[in-house]
């Protein structure tokens, strides 16, 4: 059988129907077309994740900021580390988000391989049937896969749902890049990237010192909410993770008569919300992104956060609520001390880091926000007995927020 020429394929089947952007975790099945862009492409057009579900969530992002499709490629034995974001957040049941998984075929039945694939190989197809994503296996010639993408293209954006194309083992062909890069600034994030992480904290580091004198932090979260909304410009937008945070930004728009334009409501997708928050940024231009998430969203993937914080813009601004609790779900205890916490915080390359526990903090922070910055506020444990939940359908919140873009 002939292979493709990967670079044919991306250029004829993929930008030839208006795809341009990848995003995933590398597969011996996808190798030639994975060189190919790494040695071609330049973040964010190509961006190597840390996990399978951080790149459906930088897809689902693009897509929401530019109406556009992009790729998350993975092995179809990482497969199950993308139902989250899928399931939750990218499915037409939920927000509906299109974009286009590549997925590699090991443990093709009729095809030896390592024992690590005998189960997940054979359901690969009907794992995605079982979840509603339209999927096609790739065809062996360049014509037919040309037509395949358009179709599922259209597909996806016709059913606002995931699509897949399954890459059964040896159908892309070898790609020798003419020159190696040789560091992260030169193709995909990796690890070899030169981070300078700059020392610009702000507040004490030591964990007693977040008590004031009578012994209870000053801020709760609903206000940490409050005071960065309160510092949005008129082209900001938010991305915020499910739970508490989501639904009290929705209160506090609800509660001052302002639309929800500016806000991304992830009701799922826990985990993912820093990607997803990259993922509008590469598609939004004219403000900053301000992704708002909970510690234990924060700790799910911080993987995720350390691979691309490194190359965040200065238009992306993390900021992590730390109650230390799950909130929404009876209160149960972050797995972390607010010391490692902090110290976990301090070592990631984000290029600016601000750690503050008061309004006037929080506030400063976000004036001083110039370069990729993240914001650790340490609030106490007060919320709401009651928080309203959206009333709109999600395609609803998503086609709202879509217009701040256009």
């Amino acid at each position: 059988m002939a292979t493709i020429d990967p670079r044919l394929f991306y250029e004829q089947a993929l930008v030839g129907n208006g795809i341009t952007h990848a995003f995933g975790v590398p597969d011996s099945c996808l190798k030639g077309l994975l060189s190919y862009l790494y040695a071609t492409k330049n973040v964010p057009e190509h961006i190597v994740t840390a996990s399978e579900g951080a790149a459906v969530a930088l897809a689902a992002g693009y897509y929401l900021s530019t109406g556009k499709l992009a790729v998350a490629y993975m092995q179809n034995s990482g497969l199950a580390n993308s139902l989250n974001p899928l399931q939750s957040l990218a499915a037409k049941e939920v927000f509906g988000i299109p974009l286009l998984l590549i997925v590699g075929w090991r443990g093709r039945p009729g095809e030896h391989d390592e024992p690590e694939h005998v189960l997940a190989g054979p359901i690969t197809p009907s794992t995605l049937a079982l979840n509603g994503f339209p999927h096609e296996v790739m065809p062996s010639t360049l014509p037919e896969l040309v037509e395949t993408i358009a179709r599922l293209s259209r597909v996806a954006k016709e059913g606002n749902t995931p699509v897949a194309l399954v890459v059964p083992n040896h159908r892309f062909g070898p790609y020798v890049p003419d020159k190696t890069p040789t560091d992260g600034t030169d193709g995909a994030i990796n690890g070899n990237a030169n981070v300078i992480t700059s020392k610009k904290y702000r507040g004490p580091l030591r964990a007693e010192e977040w008590r004031s004198a009578e012994g209870e932090l000053p801020l709760s979260r609903e206000y940490a909410i409050r005071a960065v909304l309160k510092q949005l410009y008129e082209k900001d937008v938010t991305v915020s993770s499910v739970g508490g945070n989501s639904r009290e930004i929705y209160m506090v728009r609800k509660e001052n008569g302002k639309d929800l334009s500016q806000n991304f409501l992830s009701i799922g997708a826990m985990g993912h919300t820093y990607p997803l928050a990259y993922g509008v940024q590469i598609g939004h231009s004219k403000g900053r992104v301000v992704c708002i998430e909970g510690d234990g969203s924060f700790l799910m993937h911080v993987s995720n956060v350390a691979v691309l914080a490194a190359h965040a813009p200065p238009s992306l601004i993390h900021v992590v609520i730390h109650n230390q609790i799950h909130c929404s779900t009876g209160n149960q205890p972050i797995p972390i001390s607010t010391e490692n916490l902090l110290s976990l915080a301090g070592s990631l390359p984000y290029k600016q880091k601000f750690f503050v526990d008061t309004s006037e903090g929080l506030i400063q922070a976000c004036e001083w926000a110039q370069e990729s910055t993240l914001i650790v506020v340490v609030v106490n444990q007060s919320v709401k007995n009651t928080l309203p939940r959206p009333t709109e359908h999600p395609f609803e919140l998503r086609d709202i927020y879509m217009s701040s873009f256009a």
